[in-house]
């Protein structure tokens, strides 16, 4: 899942006032209404997509998973799946999964006109339930190769069938059709789903519990198309219902009353969710104003005051990322065409001095792609030679064979764009990347920035862009398979490498963890060395700062959070 990496939106001064006056935190004084106002994994621009197949940020995911549930849920503490929407049996050859979905939760919609949550009525008058064909329309809509997704991709070879459809895109109407009907992904019955994957797995429980597995709506989307997911038509199942959203400011949930709860994922108790889209030094400000309550932490110098204020500091809590933070080259863009110039350009990254004087949060410095904390991922002390490490003095040295090699001169790619998410932090971390290059390769990066969403669209563009990656099930293929397979990688890259694939598509069939971390240690060094496309910077920490009005069951450890759960404190 894309990562705004403290995400961050820039806002007036004016504008301030207005949120601060507008929200009340905890208890709302005039309505008795608890409202929770976060800014938490969200950043500037508009929410990048509502639409569970299409989004792919974890801005967006975060509301998703309060208003749609998937067959499985991730259990945020312990990092394993656990009951969603169904339980499940798995065949003998563990290939094979029926679920037993809940027969007794509705669709719902939120009135505007009445200001209440209502049930969704069929075209007869009758209560709409969330069905297994629901689950079936959903999971095959998010593999539609024609809707372009960048999960299609991700998802794909976890069906069987799956990357057969994906790859279809050109295919005619009764072909298309045809793949369409053979995925593994069948209601035998009203509330009974099976689902067949190609190959046994530990991981597959995991791929149920993400939001492109969720039911959806087919008559909604079928009536309105993209514009489905406004408020005013979206229908949901979830803890919580779609309010309000003012696009580009803030989007509002509501408690579902209809939601029949269950231990993993109650009844809320929070009556509304507003997610504001704010730069966490906007954010910050607001907290201290006592307008939001869950929040990002700025970078750098901010970090240092919230840790000194004796005040600020019992709010603040820190602990291990499930994200990286890594840089990416166009490697159709000169002089990246060519790995000699990447390595030189990820070698020059003074990643020591930006987690140490910028990020200041205990971020790690990251010698591969993947983060360690994961299935089968490898360690640096078991592969420190597959590892990249920061040294300007041999990236000076590739960098000069590579001019001499073609003659160019340093200078020829001054002008050479970075482009980044708006962000203060990812800013700071630029710009003192941009100076590294220049006193060490003597090239002139050229700094640019673009709204989350906007950035989404364009990145693939550019010569550099800032880029992340939180987990979305805790296994090395997710960081590595997911994104850079040639056939099922979803990164705007256009990388490929066949003995990437080979490596991946072997490490993913294997059995023993520790073959496995071998195996994508080689994949490793193939991506940020001998055919680099990108370069690693850091392992990230979570920070955040809770109001002490509400209480978690605990700190998330997959950086997002189920609001279903929190409460007001007594």
């Amino acid at each position: 899942m894309k990562s705004m990496s403290k995400f961050t939106r820039l806002i007036g001064l004016g504008l301030i006032v207005i949120l601060a006056l507008g929200f009340v935190s905890g208890v709302g004084a005039q309505d008795d209404v608890t409202r929770l106002v976060v800014g938490h994994n969200q950043g500037v621009g508009d929410l990048s997509n509502l639409d569970p197949s299409l989004a792919d940020g974890v801005d967006a995911v975060d509301v998703i998973d309060e208003a749609f549930v998937a067959l499985a849920r991730m259990n945020e503490l312990e990092v394993i799946p656990e009951p969603g929407m169904a339980t499940w049996t798995v065949s003998d050859d563990g290939t094979v999964y029926t679920f037993d979905i809940r027969d007794d939760v509705p669709w719902v919609r939120y009135n505007a006109d009445t200001g209440e949550v209502e049930q969704v009525l069929d075209e007869d008058g009758n209560v709409r339930m969330v069905t297994a064909a629901d689950f079936e329309f959903g999971i095959k809509r998010s593999l539609d190769p024609q809707l372009a997704a960048t999960y299609s991709g991700i998802l794909a070879p976890w069906f069987s069938g799956g990357l057969e459809f994906f790859q279809s895109g050109d295919a005619d109407e009764a072909t298309r059709q045809e793949l369409l009907d053979n995925i593994g992904v069948v209601a035998t019955g009203e509330f009974t789903l099976e689902l067949t994957t190609p190959n046994a797995s530990s991981v597959v429980p995991s791929i149920f519990s993400m939001w492109g597995t969720v039911a959806q709506p087919s008559w909604v989307i079928e009536e309105f198309g993209d514009f489905w997911v406004e408020p005013e038509n979206i229908n949901t199942y979830g803890p919580y219902a779609v309010k309000e959203w003012v696009h580009d400011e803030s989007i509002t949930l509501i408690a579902n009353p209809f939601w029949p709860g269950q231990d993993n994922i109650p009844q809320p108790s929070i009556d509304e969710i507003v997610f504001q889209f704010l730069d966490p030094t906007v954010q910050l400000a607001n907290f201290e104003a006592g307008s939001m309550d869950y929040i990002d932490v700025p970078a750098g110098a901010d970090v240092d005051r919230v840790l000194a204020d004796p005040n600020l500091s019992q709010f603040y809590t820190t602990s291990e990322g499930v994200c990286n933070y890594y840089y990416a080259f166009n490697d159709t863009i000169p002089p990246f065409d060519d790995p000699r110039a990447v390595r030189a350009f990820s070698l020059t990254i003074p990643r020591e001095a930006i987690v140490e004087n910028v990020t200041k949060a205990g971020e790690v410095p990251a010698g591969f792609f993947t983060i360690p904390s994961i299935v089968a991922a490898p360690q640096v002390e078991d592969f420190p030679d597959l590892a990249i490490h920061t040294d300007p003095e041999l990236g000076a040295q590739i960098w000069q064979e590579y001019l001499a090699d073609t003659g160019h001169e340093a200078s020829d790619f001054n002008g050479l764009t970075l482009l980044f998410n708006t962000s203060e932090r990812h800013s700071a971390i630029a710009q003192v990347i941009q100076q590294a290059w220049l006193e060490n390769l003597g090239v002139e990066v050229q700094l640019t920035n673009q709204d989350f969403g906007t950035y989404l669209q364009v990145r693939g563009e550019f010569p550099i862009y800032r880029a992340g990656w939180c987990f979305d099930y805790p296994d090395t293929n997710n960081f590595l398979g997911d994104n850079f397979h040639s056939v099922f990688g979803g990164t705007d890259i256009p990388w490929e490498n066949a003995d990437f694939d080979a490596l991946i598509e072997q490490a993913l069939i294997e059995t023993d963890p520790a073959v496995r971390a071998e195996l994508y240690a080689q994949a490793e060094r193939i991506l940020i060395w001998d055919d680099a496309t990108v370069a690693p910077i850091y392992w990230t920490t979570s920070d955040s700062m809770l109001n002490d009005r509400f209480v978690r069951p605990g700190v998330s450890r997959i950086e997002r959070d189920y609001f279903e759960k929190w409460t007001v404190a007594s």
